[in-house]
């Protein structure tokens, strides 16, 4: 039987992630970096690992789609119409496994997904992003 967090993002269309499917390393976004903005010796151990991380999901800029903005605290627009040197450190692009709706901009969720660190420009979005997560599931906290 589905609890009522996991009934909202079936019916989200978002990837279903038990508790026991989430056995990878959480780590909390300030982890990710140093004072001056560099990557992390953690981030560095952490790349390419699947990790999971607790948010808010940004608002979408289309209703249906196969990603999103993670941030630390709630946000009423898009972050990621920045540069690079712009770049928030309270921010994650998440590539999703497939495609979902959007949840609240206020509900906390969990993200697991496989970490990519370094400047990058995603070629469907034309998002810059220095943190990704790819592959990505989530569940409501």
């Amino acid at each position: 039987m589905l609890t009522r967090r996991a009934a909202a993002l079936a019916l989200a269309g978002l990837p279903l992630l038990s508790r026991a499917s989430f056995a990878a390393e959480r780590i909390r976004m300030f982890e990710l970096y140093e004072d001056d903005q560099s990557f992390s010796k953690r981030a560095y151990e952490l790349q390419g690992k699947t990790i999971e991380i607790q948010g808010f999901m940004a608002p979408h800029l289309k209703v249906a789609s196969d990603f999103f903005i993670l941030s630390n605290t709630p946000v009423e627009t898009c972050p990621f119409c920045a540069s690079e040197g712009d770049w928030i450190d309270s921010i994650v692009f998440v590539r999703m496994k497939s495609q979902g709706e959007t949840i609240n901009p206020g509900r906390v969720i969990n993200t697991v997904g496989r970490l990519e660190i370094g400047a990058e420009t995603d070629a469907e979005t034309g998002f810059v992003s220095r943190v990704r997560l790819v592959d990505a599931a989530v569940r409501l906290a």
